[in-house]
């Protein structure tokens, strides 16, 4: 089983950082490890992604389905075959300033006792890295954005076109 938790504050608003989150089509452009992620599915506060993780010449594909409460937290499950248990967890909360409080929890286990290893060594090593890789994300486009660590406007990102109107993850 792969476990892994996180928290740490982040000089940036809790909106701007849930947002990149739950941009996951971006995911394969900061993320080691991801190959592919695409939404093949989409109601309401919820969508299902297909992804690919990639170690060298092991692949591993599944689908996850993830519920966003903006801009508080995100939830991620797979009911894939592959996996007996499948849950990510991010909890965004204000700390004033435009700061925020961020909690990411990984808790992944294999039915499949030959991809277990294989498991272990895609999504532990991504899993350790994940919140750093969001952060550095997030500065970023808030920098590409022209906004300081500290963001005044959250909205300032929609006067780039690279950025779509909403923020940086453009939901």
């Amino acid at each position: 089983m792969a476990s892994h938790r996180e928290s740490r504050s982040i000089a940036l608003p809790p909106e701007w950082l849930f947002d990149i989150v739950a941009d996951v089509e971006r995911y394969p452009e900061f993320l080691p490890l991801m190959r592919e992620a695409r939404i093949v599915g989409r109601h309401q506060d919820t969508y299902q992604t297909e992804q690919s993780l990639a170690l060298g010449m092991l692949m591993h594909r599944f689908r996850t389905q993830t519920e966003l409460v903006r801009p508080h937290a995100i939830t991620v499950i797979s009911d894939d075959r592959s996996f007996c248990r499948f849950d990510i967890h991010w909890a965004f909360s204000p700390l004033g300033d435009d700061h925020c409080h961020v909690d990411f929890a990984l808790d992944c286990a294999t039915r499949s006792l030959f991809l277990r290893p294989v498991i272990d060594m895609l999504v532990l090593p991504m899993a350790t890295s994940m919140v750093a890789a969001f952060e550095a994300r997030a500065h970023a486009l808030a920098a590409k954005a022209g906004v300081a660590d500290s963001v005044r406007q959250s909205t300032v990102a929609s006067f780039d076109p690279d950025l779509p109107e909403g923020g940086p993850g453009g939901l």
